[in-house]
């Protein structure tokens, strides 16, 4: 018999485990709590049924699982002190767990909260990108729950993970064939725009998409007016996950994230509101047309009201995320939302309408009684019926294959004829596929991450002659018709330069296009591979200007006018 070591079999079954502490986050923050007194509140004989964070927790009568605690804090702070930026979430990395050290950390599973979170503990790969942790959670949670995975509308129907959930709460005015609407303030610090309704899944408290979009709706709108989803909605949800929604007065609409980190897809819920919500709603507008939210029924706690958020925790009273929100109308042929306070709309709610998504448009013109829309191709109209048909990827991954380029459009479903990667400009190439219909597809994947870095998918255009053999993959110059400043100074930032330039050899790129230079600034402080250019006057900015997207030193440089921000830089 084969003698086999104890350290080999321990290695064998030891996995790396990430510990997911985001659906508790601020429980975590508000009470100052960390994942290792978790541990111990969830090993105490009798576990709180519901963890309030104000919990005595007495030392372990079980030695050994102590001391597994003790083990399991001191490699998860050995790596993460190794691995500072390697995730940007609540997610704890531990290495080496072995066996009956993953039978203490799965404790925490069965822990509930009032903020209604979940943790969750799965496996994943030690030297992991914030990425790939990601998908290693939606990974775990979708094989033990696969009704979080929806199929993403759009080129290719690609099936995801769905982190969240937005509902946009939708009247018809059919009379004037009109439609609005509804939006909420977002008022913390980092977010300070409108938006939808919505926020992540929280499974600690929901079975099911349909469940989160009810208690998100519930939690911010319903209940500052004391109403219910079915009488803020025309229909209700339904209740089973796999149950049909065929429902004319509802529309899911699954947008598949262009980052898609840690939100894969974003799913939202288009629903008609009753006439009920949509009165009671209006009746606290003020002069500017902004709804002055009344604060639900009984105790709560205010967004701005931060010495009272232990609370939240501690007693289970309800956190009120909005005070503002607003009906908007909707352009349907263009798209555009039309609101009259000045303040601007989350630029993704804003991306989305401006595509006008066919099963969103579709559903807006039934219920509104409008001609379904007739959208205008974005390919050109000179483009020959014979083709070519082929796109340029800019902004490529450095370890990109062909193949890899390849696959980017057939998970979609589309077919790849030729990819051919370019040296000047690197980080280019130049795909071609069989028909315009692919063509068509593919420039919906402009922005979309490929590997490690979103690209731009855009139609191809030949260079001149001259240009296409020293740079083939170069797009056109345009000449610059934008606005200009009047009087000096008058400034470019030159952006994406080879690390190899120095700052003469800027000059000299303007110079020899007959611009007149008077000073460079490189390199900047606070920006890698970018400079200020100033020059004598208007007619030399508008000559640098209209170098935008030049290949220099074999890399496609931008510019443009500096911000007041990027002069603060320099």
């Amino acid at each position: 018999m084969d003698y086999v070591s104890p350290i080999a079999t321990t290695m064998a079954e030891s996995q790396t485990v990430g510990v997911f502490l985001e659906e508790i986050a601020y429980f975590m923050d508000d009470m100052d709590k960390d994942l290792w007194w978790l541990l111990r509140v969830a090993h105490q004989p009798e576990p709180p049924a519901v963890v309030r964070g104000d919990e005595e927790v007495p030392p372990l009568e079980n030695e050994a699982v102590e001391a597994i605690i003790e083990r399991l804090r001191a490699r998860a702070n050995e790596h993460a002190e190794q691995h500072q930026n390697q995730v940007r979430a609540k997610i704890v990395i531990i290495p080496a767990v072995v066996p009956e050290e993953r039978t203490v950390l799965h404790a925490l599973r069965s822990l509930k909260f009032h903020c209604k979170g979940r943790v969750e503990v799965f496996q994943c790969m030690k030297e992991a990108r914030n990425t790939a942790i990601w998908a290693a959670y939606h990974n775990c949670v979708a094989s033990m729950e696969p009704q979080w995975v929806l199929r993403a509308d759009g080129p290719g129907g690609k099936e995801c993970f769905s982190q969240c959930v937005v509902v946009v709460p939708v009247y018809i005015d059919k009379a004037k064939q009109e439609i609005k609407v509804f939006n909420v303030w977002c008022p913390e610090k980092k977010k300070r725009h409108w938006a939808f309704p919505g926020g992540d899944i929280l499974r600690g408290a929901d079975r099911n998409l349909y469940d989160a979009a009810r208690r998100e709706f519930e939690t911010e709108v319903g209940s500052c007016f004391g109403m219910s989803w079915s009488e803020c909605f025309v229909t209700d949800l339904p209740q089973d996950a796999d149950a049909p929604l065929d429902d004319d007065a509802v529309c899911l609409y699954v947008e598949l994230e262009k980052d898609g980190v840690r939100y894969p897809t974003r799913p939202h819920f288009f629903v008609q509101v009753s006439e009920a919500f949509y009165s009671t709603s209006r009746c606290y507008e003020d002069h500017s047309g902004v709804i002055q939210l009344p604060m639900p029924a009984g105790e709560h706690v205010r967004w701005d009201d931060l010495a009272s958020a232990r609370r939240v925790h501690l007693e289970g009273i309800p956190f009120v995320e909005h005070d503002e929100a607003r009906w908007v109308s909707l352009e349907f042929e263009t798209g555009r939302i039309i609101g009259d306070d000045g303040r601007q709309l989350r630029k993704e709610n804003v991306d989305l309408f401006r595509q006008q998504p066919d099963r969103v448009w579709q559903y807006f013109a039934k219920l509104a009684g409008l001609d379904p829309l007739v959208k205008k191709s974005q390919l050109l109209a000179e483009l020959p019926s014979d083709g070519p048909f082929a796109v340029r990827m800019s902004g490529i991954d450095k370890t990109a294959t062909d193949e890899d380029i390849a696959g980017f459009f057939q998970e979609s479903n589309i077919a790849v004829k030729k990819v051919e990667q370019f040296d000047v400009p690197r980080h280019t190439a130049r795909i071609d596929f069989e028909d315009v219909d692919g063509l068509e597809q593919a420039l919906q994947l402009s922005g979309r991450n490929l590997l490690r870095r979103k690209v731009t998918v855009e139609l191809w255009a030949d260079t001149a002659n001259d240009v296409s053999m020293e740079a083939p993959g170069a797009r056109p110059l345009k000449p610059y018709d934008g606005p200009l400043p009047e009087s000096k100074p008058f400034k470019v930032i030159i952006r994406s330069l080879d690390k190899s330039v120095s700052r003469d050899d800027i000059g000299y790129f303007f110079w020899d296009r007959e611009c007149s230079v008077v000073n460079v600034d490189y390199p900047l402080r606070n920006e890698r591979h970018a400079g200020i250019v100033e020059f004598e006057d208007q007619e030399s900015l508008r000559r640098a200007l209209g170098l935008n997207r030049a290949i220099y030193k074999g890399r496609e440089v931008s510019i443009d006018l500096p911000s007041a921000k990027d002069e603060r830089g320099g």
